[in-house]
């Protein structure tokens, strides 16, 4: 195997490094400095500020400037309370979620949990991502996790080491389709994001009243293997208090042709997503190119 790059390992050293001062940290404390990260990111940084502006718009028009950078700035200090952590995840097992997370009785949740069937969990970049798929772990369901790879193989190994921290199964896309069908056959859930723009490969349905290109692999799944589709979030209350709710769970249309079958139930997913984006903003990370395959950025509007 090739070796690491200098600059590889100065990443992974700095990963590193990063991951342990917030370790090290109150739980309140590590928040509060992943929320002030955030924050710089948005207002002296700008990260993507642009790109967040023209996304928040197009989901919300009419919203005043000031309005657009309070959820804009939101998002940030919530991705830098994600951030925290998710370098913290090793320490959040089943004592943590008690004591933190509140999971709310939905019906959903009841029959998600009285399945005999395997289930798809579609996630989205919305709160605390990463640890919703551990809470159904801790409730009971074997869980693995769809995963891509990361360019540095060192930082890549480190992120999958805090994801199978808690016994998370991690499967590779290579591997995709052979652990998806071996572990919903024996009842379990595999988790993926299915949010960002997938191309011109893409289901085109609507987000926001927008086409927007999103990844087929969860409704091609669904709609192959008969399978439902479930989706999950957590919302942050005040500190490291959040709820975890359990949205939907989706069944595949069965009297529709397949490629019909796969966009109807993508189209349902994402609306999920959007009633849960409009109830808390701020939660929801802008920063992606949503709607870049079907146009919104072309005319100049993105930085």
């Amino acid at each position: 195997m090739k070796s690491a790059s200098l600059s590889h390992r100065l990443q992974y050293s700095g990963v590193l490094l990063a991951s342990w001062f917030v370790r090290a940290l109150p739980i309140r404390t590590a928040l509060a400095f992943g929320s002030l990260l955030g924050r710089m990111c948005w207002s002296v940084i700008g990260i993507r500020k642009t790109v967040s502006r023209v996304n928040i718009r197009q989901a919300f028009p009419g919203l005043d400037p000031g309005e657009v950078d309070r959820i804009g700035c939101g998002s940030y200090r919530n991705a830098g309370r994600f951030m925290v952590e998710f370098a913290r995840q090793p320490g959040m097992g089943s004592a943590y979620s008690e004591k933190y997370i509140n999971v709310e009785p939905t019906p959903a949740l009841r029959h998600l949990l009285e399945l005999e069937t395997g289930v798809l969990g579609i996630s989205f970049h919305f709160g605390n991502w990463e640890y919703g798929g551990i809470m159904m772990a801790f409730l009971g369901m074997e869980t693995a996790f769809l995963v891509g790879e990361q360019r540095n193989r060192l930082v890549d190994g480190y992120i999958n080491s805090l994801r199978s921290s808690h016994g998370i199964r991690l499967l590779t896309r290579d591997a995709a389709m052979r652990g998806i069908i071996e572990l919903t056959r024996k009842g379990g859930m595999v988790c993926w994001l299915s949010d960002q723009d997938a191309g011109r490969n893409g289901i085109v349905v609507p987000f926001f009243g927008h086409p927007a290109s999103t990844p087929r692999g969860a409704a091609a799944f669904s709609v192959k293997l008969g399978i439902p589709i479930v989706c999950g979030f957590l919302v942050r209350r005040k500190g490291p208090f959040q709820s975890f709710i359990v949205r939907e769970l989706l069944h595949p249309r069965k009297d529709l042709p397949r490629e019909e079958a796969e966009r109807e139930i993508t189209a349902r997913y994402t609306r999920v997503l959007e009633e849960m984006v409009r109830e808390y903003p701020d939660h929801y990370w802008w920063a992606h190119r949503r709607w870049k395959t079907t146009g919104l950025y072309r005319r100049g509007r993105d930085a």
